[in-house]
């Protein structure tokens, strides 16, 4: 007698539990992601052929843009809260705390004292076209000079924070000038630095190449 073949049929696998877990891998890091504030200053670096790279993390960036102007930017949210807070005691900003945390989390910012509580109130996408008229900078008198105060405070900051043990390094200082920024400005920056005894920083450039060996 013939035998019966059983019928073959292509094997199928259930793919919901794999689905389920994939949305909700997609849907916790939408939650916990947390997007890089826009640059209030955009800088067209010199080239060079340096190589050496700088940290991601525990860096304080002076930008200056082609007209001279200077933002400040730095890492670490818990530093940037401690900051702020101490700016607004020594100089009676009147800051509430959604404003600190705001600040803390902001991205670089080029305005005096007295415009930056207006400044933190705007929203993020007004930011970069508020008319900031840079970060004042004395180089005859520091004292006066509220650039050197600000890297001053932050360095303060993150010395606390490492104390503490909320980070593990102090500030790399790093310099971000534009190609097309007048000498003197950058050269202000660097009175600035050397005033407030910070002989050691880093000058940002893009990679050009490297240079052929003869």
């Amino acid at each position: 007698m013939p035998k019966n073949k059983p019928k073959r049929s292509a094997p199928s696998i259930d793919m919901t539990a794999m689905c389920d877990v994939a949305f909700l891998l997609l849907t916790f890091f939408m939650l916990t992601a947390k997007a890089k504030p826009q640059e209030t200053l955009v800088i067209d670096t010199p080239s060079s052929i340096s190589e050496t790279k700088l940290p991601d993390a525990g860096t304080l960036t002076v930008l200056l843009g082609k007209d001279g102007k200077i933002f400040l930017d730095m890492t670490g949210q818990h530093t940037r809260l401690d900051l702020i807070t101490n700016i607004d005691t020594a100089y009676a900003l009147k800051l509430s705390d959604e404003q600190k945390m705001k600040f803390a989390n902001l991205g670089s910012f080029g305005v005096s004292r007295s415009q930056l509580k207006k400044f933190i109130d705007l929203p993020s996408a007004e930011r970069t076209a508020f008319p900031a008229a840079g970060i004042p900078v004395d180089t005859a008198d520091v004292n006066k000079s509220e650039l050197a105060d600000w890297i001053h405070r932050a360095r303060l900051a993150q010395f606390r924070m490492k104390q503490s043990g909320k980070v593990k390094e102090e500030y790399v200082i790093i310099v971000k000038a534009d190609r097309d920024t007048p000498y003197p400005a950058v050269q202000k920056v660097i009175n600035t630095l050397t005033d407030i005894k910070v002989n050691k920083f880093n000058l940002i450039t893009s990679m050009e190449g490297k240079a052929e060996k003869k």
